[in-house]
């Protein structure tokens, strides 16, 4: 049964409390649904980048939706995993250390705390879950189109248990990541299937995109039988897989002007978008190296140096 502090879930209950962050006088929302039957415990986490509110959204109102007795098994929601950056409307970052909570993973007891969150994170959720979604969002500064993330470096059967999660959710995209960091990423080296999960951005969301985010996951928790509700999909929805992805970052101090929007396909060698100067003159023309979809870009016109510009993969369908 999971237990953190001192919640301790008890069949067909619903509770909700804080969590400690270890080492700080920090604490965390946590929400924990257990069913009334058996079943296994999923950790759906939300608001790692803080100002992302539309999956702490998701993750609010699923966390009182959803019935204990038609639950097989525990869900349990972490709301809200940076709350100063939610309530201070702060991009990517920790606002008491300036870090992205997303790459201190495993994190450290002792270390910032972005880090302290990331080792409480591991060590008191992950290590008790035996699926793992982590909803996120384009940025304050971002849109993106809505796709899902499986991790590429894992156990084969991790990936593979996680790669038909991200099947379940509908969503027309799906990308294999390559990267070792991250929440999720971090949750399938150590055994667990995990997915992370993007919609919408700007730091604002609709009602349709709420209700579209909500039924990705109830999607994915159908699929692992922890809700009795059948999978509902958008009409002739086909996914396709990103095959290879290209993350493009400014070179140059500048002003960015996006040629194409989040969704959008493309052929190899069109505009995506272009970095000026202050009077116009191009810095840095980004051109697709492949036939492709935008998965996301900067929305800010102002970028710095190494900021992000745009993010597109080249797409295989799949049945």
């Amino acid at each position: 049964m999971f237990q953190t502090g001192t919640m301790k879930l008890e069949s067909g209950k619903r509770i909700k409390g804080m969590m400690q962050v270890e080492s700080h006088d920090l604490k965390l929302p946590v929400c924990a649904v257990c069913g009334c039957k058996e079943g296994p415990v999923v950790l759906i986490t939300a608001g790692i980048h803080g100002a992302e509110y539309i999956g702490i959204q998701t993750a609010r109102e699923l966390s009182k939706e959803l019935d204990p007795k038609e639950i097989n098994g525990t869900i349990v929601f972490l709301l809200v995993a940076n709350p100063q950056a939610a309530f201070s409307y702060t991009r990517l970052f920790v606002p008491e250390d300036g870090k992205n909570l997303n790459r201190a993973f495993p994190g450290k007891k002792d270390g910032s705390l972005s880090e302290k969150i990331a080792y409480t994170i591991e060590h008191e959720l992950h290590s008790q879950a035996d699926y793992y979604i982590d909803l996120h969002a384009g940025d304050t500064h971002e849109q993106v189109m809505p796709f899902v993330y499986y991790p590429g470096i894992a156990r084969e059967e991790v990936m593979e248990k996680s790669r038909k999660m991200a099947e379940a959710t509908g969503m027309k995209i799906r990308v294999k990541s390559s990267a070792a960091t991250g929440s999720y990423n971090y949750a399938a080296i150590e055994g667990v299937p995990s997915i992370l999960m993007e919609r919408g951005g700007g730091g604002s969301f609709t009602n349709e995109q709420l209700a579209s985010y909500k039924r990705d996951v109830v999607n994915v928790l159908s699929a692992l039988g922890v809700v009795s509700k059948d999978r509902e999909e958008e009409k002739d929805n086909i996914q396709n897989e990103v095959v290879n992805a290209v993350y493009t970052d400014s070179l140059a101090e500048g002003f960015w002007h996006p040629a194409k929007q989040p969704g959008e396909w493309f052929l190899k060698g069109d505009l995506l978008g272009t970095v000026e100067d202050v009077w116009g003159t191009p810095l840095q023309l980004c051109h697709a190296e492949f036939d492709g979809i935008v998965l996301y870009e900067t929305t800010a016109m102002g970028v710095r140096e190494g900021d992000s510009l745009i993010a597109y993969g080249e797409c295989r369908q799949l049945s």
